[in-house]
């Protein structure tokens, strides 16, 4: 237990939420759903683009029909971290060190380091997703051949969303090696050689799929154990989603996948702050509690191994 007393800090906290490393796309594509509960259900309306017969003779009654539903569970986790400031630390520290506020953010970002390896992890698993396709070498996405059709990849996976749930694909998620894949893809050069700068672009990217949004996920974790020699990777590799997200997610919207968060007081963010007199310092913990998740799972196709 914490010696002395545990008060919730609100400047830290206000910074903790502001903060936002640039590289991570977690917040772009997983909006949040803010819940009361840490666990509860949720409805689901049926999937249901049937036209009953609507005509009625005189005289006779009407044909009834019935709204389909189910229920849903979710289950957040709560993340938290922390470290100490020494009073040895304050007198040493100069600028521009500013202890509480540095500390915050690493303690921020490492969290956040977390939750954008669980969202990539959710994002491109198969089993989370029923439409999928996994590529070979002669139809990646980064192929200098004829049979490299990544705009016919994406467009066929948007019809296929589209006649699923009668929902346009708007968003495309990549890993940066699937950027830098389409550079070298002939197709895609041959579509934007005449453009202004015949650059691609994630700009372009959308453009050239027909979507609204395109993240690119750039963001590197070390995949070493503690203690390992360290082994450095990016962590949304060389996969592609394809998907709907209603970019205000809630009740009664289909949406891909979301983020549902328990606030406090609206705030996604706790920086917590207490004396410990046994080591001579100050302890920051940094928390937050979310469960990103899949959610009408026919709004989305996932396209595996698109770069090789």
């Amino acid at each position: 237990m914490p010696v002395g007393s545990t008060r919730v800090s609100t400047p830290l906290s206000n910074l903790a939420v502001q903060y936002r490393n640039t590289e991570y796309i977690f917040g772009d594509v997983f909006k949040d759903l803010m819940v009361t509960k840490e666990s509860d259900m949720y409805w689901i309306w049926g999937n249901d683009f049937q036209i009953p017969e609507t005509l009625r003779a005189n005289g006779a009654m009407s044909n009834r029909v019935t709204m389909g539903y189910s229920t849903s569970a979710y289950q957040v986790n709560e993340h938290a971290l922390k470290d100490v400031i020494t009073e040895r630390d304050r007198e040493n520290a100069v600028a521009p060190l500013n202890l509480d506020a540095d500390m915050t953010e690493n303690l921020t970002d490492m969290i956040m380091r977390r939750m954008e390896y669980e969202g990539a992890k959710l994002i491109f698993t198969t089993t989370n997703w029923s439409n999928n396709a996994t590529l070979v070498s002669s139809t990646s996405w980064k192929g200098h051949t004829t049979t490299a059709i990544a705009d016919l990849n994406v467009a066929s996976a948007t019809s296929v969303i589209l006649r699923a749930s009668g929902k346009r694909a708007n968003t495309v998620v990549m890993g940066y090696n699937v950027l830098e894949g389409l550079k070298y893809n002939t197709n895609i050069f041959d579509r934007i050689k005449y453009s202004e700068r015949a650059i691609v672009t994630e700009q372009l990217v959308a453009a050239l799929f027909d979507v609204q949004n395109v993240y690119v996920g750039a963001s590197i974790y070390d995949q070493a154990k503690e203690g390992a020699t360290s082994s450095i990777t990016f962590t949304w590799g060389g996969d592609a989603f394809i998907a709907y997200f209603d970019p205000s997610p809630g009740i009664k919207k289909a949406t891909a996948a979301l983020n549902f968060r328990v606030g406090w007081k609206g705030t996604p963010y706790r920086v917590k702050r207490w004396r410990d007199e046994d080591i001579e310092g100050d302890v920051i913990e940094v928390q937050t509690m979310c469960a990103p998740r899949a959610v009408a799972t026919s709004c989305a196709y996932l396209f595996k191994s698109v770069v090789l």
